[in-house]
């Protein structure tokens, strides 16, 4: 049985390919028809559609639900107000088919899927659509070779140059002098220990400079992999790290980690092998051994939670660094859990520890580590409420309840944050001159933005309207990503700077702006998203000079070569320097944030290194930054270019039926490493809790 739809754009929109919004005091016409006096006409769809069934809200399921198994499931036997899960439909109904999420794609992943993950944004109808736009393949192929690279670099096939990541112990560790060793301890103690203070300092120090240290080593392998791995993170800080694995002084300390992980897991389980889980895990987190990071952490978190910590049941003498050790880690899990799309190993409901006092975790009124476990817990509440296979199976009104849920504690940890590190406010510049403090600053912001796109993403995908919540949703997603861009100036672009903050969010600022620009290229906003896109370009240029070559981050500046000529094609063959230089009509208004535009403000020789280069000098845009971050207010009453900024929750050329939610790829894996190889089977790695990399099909 079928039915018949209208479609949701009228003609003339449809032939603009326009945003159609239609009139409140006429529901039959749109606000485009009615300003230029034009008949509006809503044809029906060409194809048909099977019926949808009406989705009823969490805890009150239709009969029809019940007896056919639809999506929400309640058997009458749930306890009123406790929210069923989709699992319970599984055991009970038995249906024929369950929800299948993150199917096995190195690269694109399955439509009609909003995630968790900022960076699962392109998909194969997404691409068609933009080619259709673009009126060129060149952005097809343009991700076609990311995935190639993907493809190589994580199955270690093709001409690369990545060692694979093995578990084995160095025939022999690498020796250096007291005196270097010194060095390297007392940095991470003033650069690493700041940001996750889980490590006693008086009592590693003791041991690890005193006489006996050979044979702690040989006797104790948990220390030993403890004592290697401070030795790695501080080594990254004096020109021993590197974007690769298998390379670098730094790694060499590491990999004697590595070798002894069946020696920390094997045995019964102790603080002195989770805080050398702890820190490996740390030293994970960057480009050099990103496809172990997963298993690291996910053995920290099972660790932690067989110690008991988690109820604080430790002993006494040690009870403060059992519960900061677990605090570290429960922030780090839940921030992997949420960007890889998985669900926390740490049950929120079953935490009962205190968080113990750290001083030396505080930067003047901000209290970091505090700071951090909040928006640990937030992540993981969204993840349950928005993204989990549970979630997916909401009305839209109870999405938008839980939306607002979350962005409303988002908004209260907001607050709590002082202001010189606050999000979205102005931001003092002594901020990023201490290196520790500016890391802090930088992981604050782009966390806080990170769950602000993600909230803004979902609400664009359930949205059936154009009210002011999607229209607000669409001003933070590029206020969100302008904020992301003009912080990767103080980015330190070096082995030791965490993936998250070094790639990670860049990346996902560039995808959203290059999605504006070809939804937008006649929008006075896309002057300055053009701007930007070269800036992050640049940004992406720097890295790869500062890796030589073994991150291919100049395959991401091709988005803004692409963009760049749709404007000049879209705007009659004028560059983008001549749009610039346009002046602004009456109804169109300049970004109200701290970004600046105009042929006065800046000199080409404060443009980026690769906007230096490779922009001609009559299409180089003029862009001044600061630091003072003023946050995006929405005008209104002001006029149409400024006000129908279009972001698609689908492209409207395509017709793929009611409320579709956002698809996605995971280019996260773009500056990963190879992890296969250092084990004979799949059998071996699992046997102590590691992943091995799935082919793509």
């Amino acid at each position: 049985m079928y039915q018949n739809r209208i479609c949701k754009s009228c003609e003339p929109c449809r032939a603009r390919k326009v945003r159609c919004i239609v009139s409140r005091e006429d529901p039959s016409r749109c606000t485009h028809c009615i300003k230029r006096d034009e008949r509006c006409e809503f044809k029906q769809a060409r194809r048909r559609f099977k019926p949808q069934p009406q989705r009823a809200p969490l805890g009150e399921p239709s009969l029809s639900s019940l007896a056919h198994g639809s999506r929400e499931y309640n058997a009458g036997q749930a306890t009123p107000g406790l929210a069923p899960l989709f699992v319970d439909q599984l055991i009970d109904s038995q249906p024929f088919q369950g929800v299948l999420h993150d199917e096995v794609h190195v690269l694109r992943s399955q439509e009609n899927e909003v995630c968790s993950s900022n960076l699962a944004f392109f998909s194969e109808k997404k691409i068609q659509s933009l080619t259709q736009k673009l009126g060129n393949s060149r952005l097809k192929e343009l991700v076609d070779g990311i995935e190639a690279v993907i493809e190589d670099r994580v199955t270690a096939r093709g001409a690369t140059s990545i060692s694979p990541v093995t578990f084995k112990k160095p025939l022999s560790s690498t020796r250096i002098s007291l005196q270097l060793t010194r060095a390297y301890v007392d940095v991470y103690f003033k650069r690493i220990h700041p940001m996750y203070p889980f490590l006693d300092r008086q009592s590693f120090e003791e041991t690890a400079f005193s006489a006996t240290l050979a044979q702690t080593l040989e006797s104790t392998p948990a220390f030993s992999a403890l004592y290697h791995a401070v030795l790695a993170l501080g080594c990254q800080y004096h020109e021993g790290g590197s974007f690769d694995p298998g390379k670098g002084k730094a790694w060499k300390f590491f990999q004697m980690s590595l070798g002894l992980m069946v020696d920390i897991l094997v045995p019964r389980e102790s603080l002195l092998s989770l805080q050398a889980l702890t820190a490996m895990s740390i030293f994970a987190m960057n480009t050099c051994c990103l496809q172990i990071d997963e298993t690291l952490i996910m053995e920290a978190a099972r660790m932690a939670h067989a110690l008991r910590y988690h109820r604080a049941i430790c002993s006494e003498e040690q009870q403060v660094w059992c519960l900061r050790t677990f605090w570290v880690i429960y922030g780090m899990e839940k921030q992997l859990a949420f960007l890889n799309r998985e669900n926390s190993l740490i049950a929120d409901y079953n935490v009962g520890c205190p968080i113990p006092e750290t001083p030396e975790a505080s930067f003047g009124s901000y209290n970091w580590f505090l700071s951090s476990i909040r928006f640990a817990r937030i992540t993981s509440q969204a993840y349950e409420l928005l993204f989990s296979i549970t979630a997916t199976q909401s009305s839209t009104e109870t999405y938008y309840t839980r939306i607002d849920h979350v962005h409303e504690r988002l908004e209260k940890w907001r607050l709590t944050v002082p202001a010189g590190f606050r999000p979205g406010e102005s931001c003092s510049p002594q901020t990023f001159i201490e290196p520790v403090s500016k890391m802090v600053a930088l992981q604050t912001h782009y966390s806080y933005h990170s769950m602000v796109i993600a909230l803004a993403r979902l609400t664009l995908q359930i949205g059936s309207d154009d009210g002011a919540r999607q229209d607000d949703s669409r001003r933070s997603l590029m206020a969100s990503a302008r904020r992301i861009i003009e912080l990767t100036q103080y980015i330190d672009k070096a082995p030791h700077t965490p993936l998250f903050i070094l790639a990670i969010m860049p990346l996902v600022a560039l995808f959203l702006l290059f999605d504006f620009i070809i939804n937008n290229p006649t929008h006075s906003e896309t002057k300055t998203n053009l701007a930007m896109l070269d800036i992050v370009s640049g940004h992406f240029a720097l890295v790869e000079h500062a890796s030589n070559g073994s991150l291919p981050c100049s395959l991401v500046s091709e988005f803004a070569h692409i963009a760049r000529q749709h404007v000049r094609d879209v705007n009659g063959g004028r560059g983008p320097g001549e749009i610039m230089d346009a002046p602004l009509t009456t109804t169109q208004r300049p970004f109200r944030g701290h970004i600046k535009t105009g042929s006065d403000i800046v000199s080409n020789a404060q443009l980026p290194v690769a906007l230096e280069h490779n922009t001609p000098d009559n299409q180089r845009p003029h862009v001044e930054l600061s630091v003072e971050f003023e946050p995006h207010k929405h005008t209104e009453n002001v006029g149409e270019p400024a006000d129908n900024l279009y972001y698609p929750a689908m492209d409207a050329s395509f017709d793929f039926g009611s409320d579709p939610l956002l698809p996605g790829i995971d280019l996260r894996t773009l500056f990963g490493s190879v992890m296969p190889s250092g084990f004979d089977s799949p059998e071996d790695a699992s046997n102590f809790g590691g992943i091995m990399p799935t082919p793509p099909t």
